[in-house]
Formats: structure tokens, C-alpha cells, sequence
């Protein structure tokens, strides 16, 4: 008899936890996203709460925490309550290069951050404008060099990929030039087309590809593996005859550590099918940017290769920075 008292008290605990992982999630959930809002994070969050409602019939309540080279936002999802109700969608820079350029953070990404699914990756061209005569990269590293007064690069804040990637090829390849930060990509690609900067390192969205097929400006390299679709006459960096820029720019979704693994599986599954899904991509994955939509397991072994490429990335380009 106590046997089989055990066995129905075993099951019926069993048919408990189920229900209770079935029944996840009854309410609203907050997505913190470390910038202000309509910026591309801010509408690629928003887009993620629009399917999820869609596919739980629960919202996305967006928490906008910018400052701090995203340092605040990730800070305040490290400090959540771990119950699957709270969730954020951070940059690569939050995760795969801060740690290795301040020498102290708030949150240490592998330690507080639990990898939710990777949303997008970005595809970057180092924007080139036509008042620059080289017409190739190896061109435009000999006119530097001939006229290092002459060439300045905007990037798009201290710290960032924008800036840290130019600061790498400089180190690598001898490109000379002055460094102009701005707050934000708005601002730069402005000054960009004023003339004001003649170089930066931008996503390809729509109009940078514009301005690049409309002769306003070239476009030199691409970062990663393969050509942008949309600039198949664009090389990559290995293309170019350069060192392999081991790092990719990515936006994704991120938990406090500790949630519970039933939880943390089904919001992988919930955010991956939402990524994929023909209506989000067509709406929301624009130009420069690719759909990924991974699990946690797959998304946190991509990031220890990308790890590796920010720790590389930081220490060529010999940036760093005080808290």
C-alpha cells in the first residue's frame, strides 16, 4: 500500500509541474532593451512581442534602459526575477566586446545572462565616400598613408563595432586616418554625406546600399564569411586579401540566469518560430540583416566562437575604455 501511496503521490506531483509548465506564461512578460526607443533593437523587440502575442496570447511589454554602452539594460536583466517573465534583447557589443573593453562591468555576460536565441546578424560594409580616389581597399590604405590628414572615420560611438573594427583594420593593414565618434548611426552616416567624414563602418541597410548603387559612395569590404546579396560586387575581408574579422554583430535575446530549464526552452522555441516566421522577416529583417531564430544550446555555442572573436577584436584595435 505505501507503495502505491508513493507512486499516485509521485504522479500526481508529476501532473503538477507539467500543468505548470504548460500553463507558462499566464501574464504579460518584459522585454528590456538597452537603447531608447525607435532605434533598430527597440523595433526588433517590438516586432518580437507582436508574434509572441500572436502565438502565447501573451504580450511584450518593452522596458527601454539605454546608457552606458548598454551596460544599464543588461544590468537590469541580470537583476530580474528569474521566473521567465522577464527577457532582453542585447548586442554583441553587450556581450562579446564590453567585457574586454572596461575594465570592470556591472554584469559578466556568461556568468548573469542566460543565451535566449540569437534574433539577427548583421552585415556591415566599410563605407568609403567618392572624394576618396581609391577605388579598392589596398588603394585606399596608400592614400592614406600619402594623406593621413586628409581621411577621417565616423563611427557611430566610442567602443562600439563601428569604431573598433576600423581601429582593427588601421592596426592590421596601416590605414591612417582620424577617428570622429557620434552618437549614433544617424548622425554619422549625415556627416558622412556631407563630407564631413569620408569613411564608416555601416550595416547595409536599405539606404546604405542606395547610396552605394547610386554612385555616392563605394563600398569596400564586407564583414564575414560570405558577400551581401544586395553588394555582390563588394568583397569580403578575406576576399580583400585581409586577416579574417573573426566576429559577427548580432541582436539577441537574453534571460537572467537561474530560470527554470522548462522556461527558458520554451521561450527559445516561442522567440525562434516568431524570427522565422515569413510574416516577421518580411516586416522586420530588412536589408543588412539576416533571420536567425536558434535554441539556447545553439545560440550559446555561437557565442563562445564570437567570444573569442570580440576578445581578438578589442585587443588588435588596442581600445579601452574607464567605466
Amino acid at each position: 500500500m505505501l507503495q502505491i501511496a508513493i507512486a499516485l503521490f509521485l504522479t500526481a506531483s508529476f501532473g503538477v509541474l507539467t500543468a505548470v509548465a504548460q500553463d507558462f506564461p499566464n501574464r504579460p512578460l518584459r522585454i528590456i532593451v538597452p537603447f531608447p526607443p525607435g532605434g533598430p533593437v527597440d523595433v526588433l523587440a517590438r516586432g518580437i512581442g507582436e508574434g509572441f502575442r500572436e502565438r502565447t496570447g501573451q504580450p511584450m511589454v518593452v522596458d527601454n534602459r539605454p546608457g552606458a554602452n548598454t551596460s544599464i539594460g543588461a544590468t537590469a536583466c541580470k537583476n530580474a526575477d528569474p521566473d521567465g517573465y522577464t527577457i532582453c534583447l542585447l548586442t554583441a557589443s553587450t556581450i562579446t566586446l564590453n567585457p574586454f573593453l572596461y575594465p570592470s562591468l556591472p554584469y559578466v555576460p556568461e556568468k548573469d545572462l542566460e543565451p535566449v536565441s540569437n534574433v539577427v546578424i548583421a552585415r556591415q560594409v566599410l563605407l568609403v565616400h567618392q572624394s576618396i580616389p581609391a577605388k579598392t581597399y589596398a588603394e585606399l590604405v596608400a592614400y592614406s598613408k600619402q594623406n593621413p590628414d586628409k581621411v577621417t572615420f565616423g563611427s557611430f560611438g566610442v567602443g562600439g563595432d563601428s569604431h573598433l573594427v576600423v581601429e582593427w583594420l588601421k592596426n592590421k593593414t596601416g590605414l591612417q586616418m582620424t577617428h570622429v565618434p557620434y552618437q549614433g548611426a544617424a548622425p554619422a552616416l549625415i556627416a558622412f554625406e556631407r563630407g564631413d567624414i569620408q569613411l564608416t563602418f555601416a550595416v547595409a541597410t536599405a539606404p546604405v546600399v542606395d547610396r552605394i548603387k547610386s554612385g555616392r559612395a563605394k563600398g569596400f569590404l564586407i564583414a564575414g564569411g560570405k558577400r551581401d546579396p544586395n553588394l555582390p560586387e563588394v568583397p569580403t575581408f578575406k576576399e580583400a586579401g585581409l586577416p579574417e574579422l573573426e566576429y559577427e554583430t548580432f541582436f539577441g535575446a537574453f534571460a537572467p540566469v537561474n530560470m527554470p530549464k522548462d522556461r527558458l526552452e520554451k521561450l527559445g522555441r516561442e522567440i525562434s518560430a516568431v524570427v522565422r516566421s515569413p510574416a516577421f522577416i518580411g516586416k522586420y529583417v530588412t536589408a543588412g540583416y539576416d533571420a536567425v531564430g536558434n535554441s539556447p544550446a545553439e545560440f550559446k555555442k555561437a557565442l563562445e566562437k564570437n567570444m573569442a572573436g570580440g576578445r581578438n577584436l578589442v585587443s588588435v584595435s588596442g581600445v579601452k575604455l574607464s567605466p
